[in-house]
């Protein structure tokens, strides 16, 4: 097989310095920092948006268009499978590249969607905004990307790097049901969509644009911080940088065991996300009260993201998986016995504590298992595969209601499905690393020949 060709350094584009201050008072900040920093308002925008202001649209649209629950549903769905094969596109041009400009396109196209949907009247046009448009958007500026940029500039700290960045997807579960609440009050939920796009343009385009760089390699640097003295930079590759074709990755268990995984655990994250705020209503409780108690999701989150970060430094990958995915099942368990605003509270804030860990642990565990510098080559492999139970759980959930007049069939199903998916990750054991290159060759150089 021959070997991927050399990748062209982002330093040589654009010269070696770095557009930041590296030092703050005399002492040494690293760079990555500024990266997490970039990457917390990214997700807050893209991954935030899209999975906790759906939910608070969904009854107005429906009451105004006439649509069923699973006719939005269907348009995250088609979102879904967009991502899955956008990723399989982006991955290598991410490795090669970084995510500068991916960032900045993807904000700008989110933007646009995101007023669009403000403006559509047929429900072939909200799947072309919601489905199409918006997805690209936010597949440029969300979660593939930023972590894939993570990785390269963190090793050592993965965790909290992540976990850090991941908060802002927590703020946007805080923020944004209550904000969207009253600016469907005020404005009407169609000028509440391009307030949303209008804030995306502002808040990631600049930061994007100014900030984001490929690897500390291409600075001098190594990942945590640090001169990139070349046995240092050794080191670094021999403690499981390696690169990685599709190809070898897809003959390796793990790859296929770890896609099992994260396709049964992302079976019902978008479903919950998107039907909960109805379920809660239905269950007689307000709009503005169903969306507080929501916001509690975000809350939990923002509290225990760093724990989770630390803990994915500190104890075995997978059981920290593992664990985050009993918490999902017990969280979905308890929303079905809810009965009153306490038990609304609790089982929100269970849920909460393990969606807490959902972006760290799948992070840190595609990167632990196959290395971070052929990280998005790997992951554009998984997408394909991911969409399908990632696509079917929001439709499934709207179907159950829709046919059945309850969610509580598929609750029970994604409860199942969390359990499952901690006993697959617990038995998927580490791949060995292909033997690309000599360990003597610095992580910026090209792969031996025949790797």
């Amino acid at each position: 097989m021959s070997a991927p060709p050399a990748e062209p350094s982002e330093a040589a584009v654009a010269g070696p310095r770095l557009p930041l201050p590296t030092t703050i008072g005399g002492r040494p900040l690293y760079y990555g920092w500024y990266i997490v920093a970039v990457a917390f308002v990214a997700s807050m925008m893209s991954s935030g948006v899209s999975a906790y202001t759906m939910g608070v649209f969904l009854k107005p649209m429906t009451a105004e268009l006439g649509w069923t629950r699973t006719d939005i549903s269907l348009g995250q769905t088609v979102g879904t499978v967009v991502t899955g094969f956008l990723g399989v596109a982006i991955g290598p041009t991410l490795d090669r590249r970084g995510a500068r400009a991916l960032m900045v396109i993807g904000a700008v196209v989110s933007g646009v969607g995101f007023i669009l949907l403000g403006v559509v009247q047929e429900l072939w046009q909200y799947y072309a905004v919601r489905g199409a448009l918006i997805t690209v958007g936010n597949v440029g500026m969300g979660a593939l990307v930023v972590n894939v940029a993570l990785s390269n500039w963190f090793v050592r700290m993965r965790g909290r790097a992540i976990a850090i960045s991941a908060m802002g997807i927590s703020v946007a579960a805080l923020v944004l049901p209550p904000l969207s609440t009253r600016l469907i009050e005020v404005l009407g939920w169609r000028s509440a969509w391009g307030v949303i796009g209008v804030l995306t343009w502002a808040l990631v385009i600049p930061l994007a644009a100014l900030v984001m760089r490929r690897r500390p390699e291409d600075y001098e640097l190594v990942p945590d911080g640090g001169p990139a003295a070349r046995e240092v930079r050794r080191r670094v590759y021999e403690a499981g940088d390696a690169r990685w074709t599709r190809a070898q990755a897809a003959r390796t268990p793990a790859l296929w065991l770890l896609i099992l995984t994260f396709g049964l655990a992302s079976t019902g994250l978008g479903a919950i996300l998107l039907h909960l705020v109805p379920y809660l209503t239905d269950r007689g409780f307000s709009p503005a009260a169903a969306a507080a108690g929501f916001s509690m999701i975000g809350a939990t989150g923002l509290l225990s993201k760093p724990l989770w970060g630390l803990a994915l430094e500190r104890f075995p990958t997978r059981l920290c998986a593992a664990s985050e995915f009993l918490l999902m099942a017990a969280g979905i368990a308890l929303i079905l016995a809810i009965d009153g605003a306490g038990s609304m509270y609790f089982a929100i804030t269970v849920f909460g504590l393990g969606i807490g860990g959902v972006i760290a642990v799948q992070e840190l565990v595609w990167a632990n298992y196959f290395g971070r510098l052929t990280l998005g080559t790997v992951r554009s492999v998984a997408q394909p595969f991911t969409i399908i139970s990632s696509a079917a759980g929001p439709v499934f959930a709207g179907a159950s209601f829709d046919f059945g007049g309850s969610y509580q069939r598929a609750f029970v199903v994604f409860v199942a499905t969390y359990v499952l998916a901690a006993g697959v990750i617990l038995a998927t054991p580490y791949p060995r690393p292909p033997e690309t290159r000599s360990p003597a060759q610095p992580p910026g150089a090209a792969p031996a020949p025949g790797g």
